[in-house]
């Protein structure tokens, strides 16, 4: 029985361990390979299919290299404008975090019950309930923020994936634009940092009363 918990627990790190190595090498290859010349010669040199293959890489980027995407956010604007590339990293932002949602709530949070005691596992769980939804919708508009690797935090714990829509969709649209810094510059700076406040401010109080109602639900 410990023999086969053991292994249990062996095949977990290692799964873990796979992945965490795959966004670092993901990581190494964006930094070293993906770049504004590069990106732009593939729209460009692609044609019609310019736009949908930087849609998937913004998504890879988004969902394997967290902690680097306000780069490809920016440089949405510079390639598409940034009405374009607002609508893009809308799509793709959106699309990343809830496939990282996806994949933390079907393959992490069991391997992580694998690997960690019963008294972690359950102190982990009262956290990031603490952490939850209001929280990571905050990390999301205030800049130079761990939000993408708060999702995965967040995700691995109890709160349910219907709760964390909302915190993401009006973060996402607080992040999205940077793609008008790619295209108007220090223009763009000013409209950046006025989406982030609009968005902060709306997503607290929708978020709020979601929150509201949700732990009203749970007392009853």
């Amino acid at each position: 029985m410990n023999k086969a918990i053991s292994r249990a627990k062996l095949k977990s790190f290692l799964v873990i361990g796979i992945y965490i190595a795959l966004m670092i090498i993901a990581a190494i290859v964006f930094t070293q390979y993906v770049n504004r010349e590069s990106l732009q010669e593939i729209v460009q040199g692609s044609g019609n299919w310019g736009v949908l293959i930087y849609f998937f890489i913004e998504v890879i980027y988004v969902a394997f290299a967290p902690l680097f995407n306000t780069f490809i956010l920016v440089l949405s604007g510079y390639i598409f404008g940034g009405h374009v590339g607002f609508i893009i990293n809308f799509l793709a932002m959106s699309v990343g975090l809830f496939l990282i949602v996806f994949l933390v709530k079907r393959y992490g949070r069991p391997l992580l019950k694998k690997v960690v005691s019963a008294h972690f596992y359950n102190r982990f769980d009262n956290i990031t309930q603490k952490v939850g939804p209001l929280t990571l919708l905050v990390f999301y508009v205030i800049p130079f923020t761990p939000d993408d690797e708060l999702t995965y935090i967040v995700a691995a714990g109890p709160v349910g994936v219907k709760r964390l829509i909302l915190p993401i969709l009006i973060g996402t649209l607080a992040k999205s634009a940077y793609s008008y810094i790619g295209d108007m510059g220090t223009e763009g700076i000013t409209i950046a940092l006025y989406a982030r406040l609009i968005f902060l401010v709306v997503g607290l109080i929708v978020v709020g009363i979601q929150e509201y109602y949700v732990k009203k639900r749970v007392a009853k």
